[in-house]
């Protein structure tokens, strides 16, 4: 199992700093009412899983919408044009890539000291593919480009992850995320005989492990918080004959609390994956960067931007709405890897 990812960058580290700058004047309304239903900012923002502990008999379910493209190729730090993948020896190159994701998630605090959190997520992907004009192949002949495209959908994988508290000094508080993640989605999705490439498979393909923590802190109109989180995957290869590499992934970010109801976030999220490991066992295509193991994961940086509205009264008193938007600010990626865009996360929190 390869379980090497790449070191932060130094940039990357001096830029983790940044994460907190948030300046504002405005103080959020205080008092007796904060207390009883809580603040807009009392939950990180929408992107990050798993960032609060509930009391003992507390339940919350949630639902979040997340997503995200990709266009074109990108080797290292630098972005490729489709030319300039068909110079690099491929017949293929992938011009674009969709992924739609719907993540429902569901708490119960058994004690105010450990949250039970069961999360699920159904995907749909699709990918844009262009031939190179100027090859032969399947007995055709070049000089016209022939676009293609894949599409998959379905449930991915399952976790089940336990909060546990850690340490909490008046508004500051640490826990510990402790997590397994079930193969169940499908990595054997096929078109016309032969796998799929590799990305646009639904799940890991292994049991893997998910461990982490989180630390946040409010005082007065502001928040903040950290959360680390490692996955190791438990298994050399799932049922198709590959498994992904271990990963990381860390975010740090600020908050300002506009009033009881609004709050306004930035996040900085930085992930590093290695290659994919092992091979497909069955008949596959090696036209196109995605066709390759050694194409997959990297290291990147993304600036995020969010709010957070709480429903303080009335019928729909308890909710929330959330949302983030960002872009990535630095990208290093494995070999001939897909270049990332934008990706927009909507979501609703209801506790009870």
């Amino acid at each position: 199992m390869n379980n090497t990812f790449t070191l932060v960058s130094t940039r990357t580290l001096v830029s983790a700093t940044m994460a907190l700058g948030l300046s504002a004047t405005a103080l959020p309304e205080s008092g007796e009412l904060q207390n009883k239903i809580g603040r807009a900012d009392s939950h990180a923002p929408i992107g990050v899983m798993g960032d609060h502990l509930h009391r003992g008999g507390e339940f919350m379910f949630s639902f979040r919408h997340m997503s995200m493209g990709m266009d074109g190729h990108r080797q290292g730090e630098n972005s490729l044009t489709t030319q300039e993948v068909f110079a690099a020896g491929f017949s293929t190159a992938a011009t674009k890539m969709d992924m739609e994701m719907d993540m429902l998630g569901f708490m119960y605090a058994p004690s105010d000291s450990i949250t039970l959190m069961l999360m699920a997520n159904h995907l749909e992907l699709d990918m844009d593919m262009m031939m190179n004009p100027h090859v032969e192949m399947g007995g055709m002949h070049g000089g016209h480009s022939i676009a293609m495209s894949h599409s998959t959908s379905g449930w991915g994988d399952v976790s089940l992850t336990a909060l546990v508290k850690g340490w909490e000094s008046g508004k500051q508080k640490m826990h510990w995320n402790l997590g397994v993640s079930a193969p169940t989605g499908s990595v054997s999705e096929m078109m016309h005989g032969t796998f799929q490439p590799y990305g646009m498979q639904l799940g890991s393909g292994t049991w893997d492990a998910k461990v982490g923590a989180t630390y946040t802190g409010l005082s007065g109109g502001f928040g903040w918080g950290a959360q680390a989180l490692g996955t190791l995957r438990l298994e050399d290869s799932g049922e198709s004959g590959f498994s992904r590499s271990d990963a990381l992934e860390a975010s740090v970010w600020g908050s300002w609390l506009v009033d009881g109801a609004w709050s306004l976030s930035t996040r900085l999220k930085y992930t590093a994956e290695g290659p994919l490991d092992g091979h497909y066992n069955g008949a596959h295509a090696h036209s196109a960067p995605p066709h390759f193991q050694a194409n997959y994961g990297g290291d990147v940086l993304e600036g995020i931007i969010g709010l957070n509205y709480l429903f303080r009264d009335g019928a729909l008193k308890g909710n929330r709405l959330a949302l983030e938007y960002g872009q990535p600010l630095y990208q290093q990626l494995n070999g001939v890897g897909m270049n990332r865009e934008d990706t927009l996360t909507l979501g609703w929190q209801y506790a009870w």
